[in-house]
């Protein structure tokens, strides 16, 4: 054979060779999923198959590598080996695996005991409504903490806990007494009581049980005075307001009278109630409710309507927007009292009227708006009154919010600015005031 033959066949096998590794090259494509190739399908499914894992400990190598090589081996390969040498610092113990299995069986046994004990108490917890319960007992202990009288341990843990069962028995009777006008309210159709959680009885004998402990608490751990006025708070909160929301607007009102009586709880526990401070911190209880309560209904009223509650926000939605004014102008001399009758310092009075100037304001926009709303030219406009009732709407929310920093804001203040409080600063080593 010729030297030119032999190059000639070797040029037609380097040809075959490229030809054969150009077609796998396309069957490899278009095994790929999304590559368009010119004759292959547009998408073919990707092969997800589990790739099989095969350890290269049985792999046999040449008694001929050098060191580095059988200790790069050993370091980068699977193997089944222990060493005899544990570099561990602490001693590791084997795990008996019927301790192990003993042990999650009592984890699982605890935890599903937990979660039914957990599933009994929530619909009662939720009876409680805490948190205008928590609100309830902390207007009770800022009043104890106002008053000028000397406070013991004991008889704010008895306040805090008999305030709480009251308010507790009070809100489980409330719900149980309206869980059809509930069901058609957003805001109260998760209620325990409404979802069959537990029924109207089971209410009952919750609050009974509340309510005796806690007038209880009150009568032994405070005084009689304190326990009276507990008592007859569930009675007022639980049968008078609570018949007369589907009666009279003047159910506010009335409501307004249950939220006035914890303050003079916590300043009985303490102090008699012929101390006009007494009544100061009372009115202002009173006199924050309107705000706070009006604006929250005025965004509601419809629901209220449907339900069959008779509330101010729509029988008279310019009266509501009155009043949540008028009370949160009320404000102001409420505060200077505090000042005048010696429970707070005058300091007071520069503190307190920016809150409620701030309360004030977003009150009195709210009211100028519903005036507007009303007036003959607006009201007799239905793209007017639509558009100034849906402003009215952000301005009643801005109240309601602001209500909601303005009670605690106003407290704190009058706990800090306490008669007296920072007298020590000013004080001579004889317990004199400095000159």
């Amino acid at each position: 054979m010729s030297i030119l033959s032999v190059c000639c066949h070797a040029r037609h096998t380097q040809t075959v060779t490229s030809k054969l590794g150009q077609n796998a090259l396309i069957r490899s494509i278009r095994g790929v999923r999304g590559i368009k190739t010119r004759n292959g399908p547009k998408q073919v499914h990707l092969n997800t198959a589990p790739i099989e894992f095969t350890p290269n400990i049985t792999q046999e190598f040449s008694p001929k590598e050098n060191g580095i090589a059988e200790s790069a081996r050993k370091a980068l390969s699977c193997t089944t080996e222990v060493s005899e040498k544990s570099h561990i610092p602490f001693e590791v113990k084997a795990v008996d695996p019927e301790l192990r299995k003993a042990q999650r069986k009592a984890i699982a046994r605890n935890r599903s005991l937990l979660l039914q004990c957990k599933k009994v108490m929530n619909p009662y917890i939720q009876l409680t409504k805490p948190r205008l319960t928590v609100l309830v007992m902390l207007s009770a202990i800022c009043s104890y903490a106002i008053s000028p009288y000397a406070a013991s341990v004991s008889q704010l843990l008895s306040l805090t806990v008999g305030t709480t069962l009251c308010s507790a028995s009070a809100n489980a009777i409330n719900m149980g007494r309206e869980p059809e006008f509930d069901r058609q309210m957003v805001r109260t159709q998760a209620r325990p009581v409404v979802r069959g959680l537990t029924t109207p009885a089971q209410a009952y004998k919750f609050a009974a049980v509340c309510g005796t402990v806690g007038g209880s608490v009150l009568w032994a751990g405070v005084n009689p005075t304190v326990a009276l006025l507990g008592i007859s708070n569930i009675a007022l909160y639980a049968w008078i307001y609570t018949s007369l929301k589907r009666k009279h607007i003047i159910n506010t009102w009335a409501g307004a009278l249950v939220g006035a009586i914890p303050p003079l709880m916590g300043w009985a526990a303490a102090s008699p109630l012929t101390d006009p401070g007494a009544w100061c911190i009372a009115g202002l209880l009173y006199a924050w409710q309107f705000p706070h309560f009006n604006t929250l209904s005025h965004n509601i009223r419809n629901e209220y309507r449907n339900a069959g509650y008779v509330m101010t926000a729509w029988k008279n939605p310019l009266l509501n927007a009155r009043v949540a004014l008028r009370y949160s102008l009320l404000m102001f001399p409420i505060c200077f009292g505090f000042s005048y009758f010696g429970v707070t310092d005058w300091m007071y009075q520069l503190d307190s009227s920016i809150i409620n100037a701030w309360m004030s304001y977003w009150a009195l926009r709210f009211y100028w708006q519903q005036k507007k709303n009303y007036s003959s030219r607006d009201f007799s406009d239905k793209a007017k009154y639509n558009k100034g009732l849906a402003i009215a709407n952000g301005f009643a929310k801005k109240t309601f919010l602001v209500s909601v920093l303005h009670l605690p804001a106003v407290l704190i203040l009058a706990i800090l600015h306490k008669k007296g409080r920072w007298d020590w600063i000013f004080e001579n080593e004889d317990g004199k005031l400095r000159a």
